[in-house]
């Protein structure tokens, strides 16, 4: 199991930080960091889920109490495709997941799937509001399934909402923390089902601490930097960890 390094400290800082500001961040950078570091992909999924669930939350309650944001409000019309299709998808990726880790590269998986919703988001995202009804199911369908596979579904369903909300920023975090949420916390359950993989309590309380300073801050941050860099910044350490996955596989 994980040891709380200062190395690991800084990391889990950092990516509750970037989940704060731009809505995802911790199994989108967590995943190939913790790769790198030689974890295996269970492992992974195991420690990054409770902090995204409890950095959502927390991000939730502060929308709630202090932004004064009506979340009943949030979620527009892509919410019940989201509960219908791309959450139940979830429960199939993690099935593949529980009898195919021991044969698939999640080095290489992981970094394809990076480069690929990269790429999707350069050269379509301004066409995603054109699909069809049917395209955009499919779509949300292949997030689900990519993210119980890989905990890589993220950039996707950020690329949706983004621009469903017509790049509004504060609109957008609300409505991708909602839902991120509801994801992470869907894969977690199921992942508790299948593999019982539970978080230890001693490690669980001192990753409170980080959420808590993580959300705080990037709360603090957010309202004088612009959240198109910090888009830009985890977009660049996707790449960067893609490429070192890759090297060093």
């Amino acid at each position: 199991m994980i040891e709380l390094d200062i190395i690991h400290l800084l990391i889990f800082f950092f990516i509750v930080l970037m989940q704060t500001i731009v809505g995802v961040g911790v199994l989108v950078l967590g995943t190939p960091f913790l790769l790198i570091l030689n974890y295996e992909i269970i492992e992974v999924i195991s420690i990054l889920l409770p902090i995204s669930i409890f950095t959502s939350f927390t991000n939730l309650l502060y929308f709630r109490f202090i932004d004064k944001i009506s979340l009943l409000n949030l979620g527009g019309k892509i919410k019940k495709s989201f509960f219908i299709i791309c959450v139940p998808a979830i429960f199939l990726g993690i099935i593949l997941l529980k009898n195919f880790h021991n044969v698939i590269d999640f080095r290489i998986l992981v970094s394809i799937i990076i480069f690929a919703t990269l790429a999707v988001k350069k050269y379509y995202k301004k066409n995603i509001l054109k699909l069809s009804s049917l395209k955009k199911n499919i779509t949300l369908f292949f997030i689900g399934l990519v993210h119980g596979v890989s905990n890589s579904g993220g950039t996707l369903l950020s690329i949706f909402i983004l621009h469903i909300n017509k790049n509004f920023k504060d609109l957008t975090r609300y409505n991708l923390t909602y839902f991120y949420f509801y994801l992470a916390l869907f894969q977690y359950l199921v992942f508790l089902i299948i593999f019982q993989k539970i978080l230890i309590v001693n490690l669980l309380t001192s990753l409170i601490f980080v959420v808590f300073a993580g959300t705080l801050f990037g709360n603090f941050l957010v309202k004088y930097i612009k959240n198109k860099k910090f888009n830009f910044l985890i977009e660049f350490l996707a790449v960067f960890s893609a490429i070192f996955l890759i090297i060093n596989n």
